[in-house]
């Protein structure tokens, strides 16, 4: 009797704290625009192939280049980098609030003219 009072006991604390860790999410689109009257300091807008817009907080995450792009074109890179026409791979953790945290970005492909 007592075994089966902790495995309840331990099966529903499990259910109660897993939901408190964020699962860490990847997709993958290119750097749009934001929307008007939209915030646009540390976040960007990140528009996949099936042409969903998700904004993702981009103030604490470390921004990177991919291997695909020439070591020649890589430098110290901050959340001013990302610019719309750039394609970007992201890894992040949604919150409580159904938004975005981005946890890492990189960057696939380089754009030198705004879109």
């Amino acid at each position: 009797m007592r075994t089966r009072w902790s495995t309840v006991l331990l099966l529903l604390i499990s259910c109660l704290v897993v939901p408190a860790f964020g699962v860490d999410g990847m997709f993958q689109g290119r750097v749009v625009d934001p929307p008007p009257n939209q915030p646009g300091h540390g976040w960007i807008y990140v528009q996949g192939r099936n042409h969903l817009l998700r904004r993702v907080e981009v103030s604490q995450a470390s921004i990177v280049f991919s291997d695909s792009i020439p070591a020649s074109q890589h430098h110290k890179c901050d959340m001013e980098c990302l610019v719309p026409g750039q394609e970007v791979r992201v890894t992040a953790v949604q919150d409580s609030a159904g938004e975005w945290r981005a946890k890492r970005v990189e960057i696939l492909k380089l754009t030198t003219a705004r879109t």
